[in-house]
């Protein structure tokens, strides 16, 4: 067993204990690899002025096969383990300055400047992204989606956006054949075949490489944070609402990067992110791809996972509703060996869960839709893009008969209306009986009671229910 993390970082191997595996990655890497063109400014991965590329070559995912941006101010530097990172001071080579930073200066696309490396590193993973499909040109659209994660006070975005279209990617070279090497590849292999376990004064981490390691280490330490992603962990961390000292992740268990279908059944395992999932998902639900589209930017669904966001259990998280509404299931590992938690028998208060002492979610499996169902989600925020949702809603039908005139199954659910993410079954009783849309409505109201809060008030988030369970059926009928 290691007591060290190891990664590389532009290039150069690194090993770390406790007392640097404990700091945010941006932090380490202003003040104490003297890198500072990574900025801080949000803490909290909205502004993307910290974004670093980061290629993590154990997972399994065909979009994740690369290096990816990710914000490096609520990534602990223990999360580096077994990865390669490059950050925007390394892209110029010798003096030769990376294509993308060229056209940032003749396009005028940085003024103040405090932005620009995070914009840069984002159009650079973009560049990774095209040149792995021999494509020879970027978009407007592609770079305002690659882009997203980013804010700018100055330019207007309009300069930054023809930086990214006038690039000639028959100029570019590719970040990972020049940063990542056969070297690279054999020292992160055998690095991952170890688990690693760190100890300081105020700081324990723990990455076991089994499940049963997990589980033990749960027994002795019952106090531990399970680390996912740490983007909702690294937010309360720099807020200090709760400092992390006692973490273990799961990134060394292999089984927990699979992501599969079988038999029309769909499993996604712990580790699988939001951009691999999506990837996966986008043929069999294309629904759920673009819903996907607008939850969160590139660099929190590079590094964040499908489970984390459900485990937070936060009433406004924004996969819950859509895995009520597929009726999936969640396999969890604990001191009493597995079992399966069906999703609407999950959540039970806010931020409460049916989770028992020990137990670590593996997976989630779901059933895909039969040919003759209807599937929707809906996300209302205040901003289009990268927003915490005031209301997401969710609603899977399947009909009886190919008239759309009669349900034989529903499942409607919904975040952002109650201290957890809510099923409306008596809604769904309501419309089996009885195919009433007027009838139904009045049903839905009673179901839910919402708050008012900064987002929204209580009354606009039954009108906005109402809207999208009306707009639904007007979609979808016949």
């Amino acid at each position: 067993m290691r007591n060290k993390i190891v990664f590389y970082l532009n290039g150069i191997r690194k090993e770390v204990g406790a007392t640097h595996a404990s700091m945010m990655l941006a932090e380490y890497l202003r003040y104490d690899q003297g890198l500072t063109g990574t900025k801080i400014v949000c803490a909290e991965g909205d502004c993307g002025a910290c974004s670093v590329l980061r290629y993590f070559p154990h997972t399994k995912g065909v979009d994740t096969d690369n290096y990816l941006s990710v914000n490096s101010c609520i990534t602990l530097v223990s999360q580096l383990d077994g990865a390669s990172l490059v950050t925007v001071d390394a892209l110029k080579n010798n003096n030769d300055l990376h294509e993308v930073q060229k056209r940032m200066v003749s396009c005028h696309g940085s003024q103040c400047g405090f932005c620009t490396p995070g914009f840069v590193i984002a159009l650079t993973g973009l560049v990774e992204e095209k040149l792995g499909r021999s494509e020879k040109t970027i978009s407007s659209c592609e770079a305002k989606n690659a882009t997203t994660g980013n804010l700018c006070r100055c330019t207007g975005y309009q300069p930054i956006i023809e930086a990214a279209e006038s690039i000639d990617l028959s100029q570019c070279e590719s970040i990972k054949k020049r940063f990542y090497s056969e070297q690279q590849e054999v020292d992160l292999t055998r690095v991952y075949s170890e688990s690693v376990e760190m100890k300081s004064d105020d700081f324990h981490f723990f990455a076991p490489k089994t499940l049963p390691e997990a589980i033990e280490f749960l027994k002795v330490y019952p106090d531990t944070k399970i680390l996912g992603s740490g983007t909702d962990l690294g937010v309360v961390h720099n807020k200090r609402k709760t400092k992390l000292t006692k973490l273990m992740s799961l990134h060394l268990i292999s089984k927990l990067y699979d992501v599969s279908e079988e038999q029309g059944v769909v499993t996604v395992g712990a580790r699988v992110t939001h951009t691999e999932f999506r990837h996966f998902i986008k043929k069999r639900i294309p629904e759920f791809s673009k819903y996907l589209d607008i939850f969160a930017s590139p660099q929190i669904k590079n590094l964040g996972t499908i489970i984390g966001n459900i485990a937070t259990a936060s009433p406004i998280g924004d996969t819950p509703p859509p895995f009520l509404a597929l009726k999936a299931e969640l396999v969890v590992l604990g001191p009493n060996g597995e079992r399966v938690i069906p999703m609407d028998k999950f959540f039970l208060a806010y931020r409460k869960t049916s989770l028992t002492h020990g137990e670590i979610i593996t997976h989630i499996r779901f059933n895909l839709p039969e040919k003759n169902s209807s599937i929707k989600f809906y996300k209302y925020s205040n901003r289009k893009d990268l927003d915490i949702s005031a209301v997401n809603f969710a609603i899977h039908v399947e009909w009886d008969g190919t008239e759309k005139k009669k349900i034989k199954d529903i499942t409607i659910a919904a975040g952002g209306v109650a201290a957890i993410p809510l099923r409306f079954i008596k809604t769904e009783e309501a419309l089996k009986k009885n195919f009433n849309i007027d009838d139904a409505v009045k049903e839905l109201h009673r179901e839910f009671k919402p708050i008012s809060d900064l987002r929204a008030s209580g009354a606009y988030r039954h009108v906005l229910l109402e809207n999208y369970f009306r707009k639904f059926f007007s979609e979808v009928s016949v």
